[in-house]
């Protein structure tokens, strides 16, 4: 489970970075930066929300991992 939760981490951090670039790379021309924030407004406006998330699923993974490790 806690393998899970760190995959999904670095997949929070490979999205925020995502829309991070995205925000600075949209513009008036269609391509893919403007894509994405059409498609996800507000996570492209403030990509430090899924940042967090990631930061959270990563923490709660290596919880997990420690107290796995401690009760064995």
């Amino acid at each position: 489970m806690a393998k899970w939760l760190l995959l999904l981490a670095i997949i929070c951090a490979g999205a925020s970075f995502a829309f991070y670039t995205a925000n600075g790379a949209a513009g008036d021309a269609p391509n893919w930066a403007t894509n994405v924030c059409s498609a996800a407004r507000a996570l492209c406006r403030n990509p430090f929300q899924v940042a967090v998330a990631g930061g959270v699923l990563a923490a709660l993974s290596i919880v997990m991992m420690f107290a796995s490790a401690v009760r064995d």
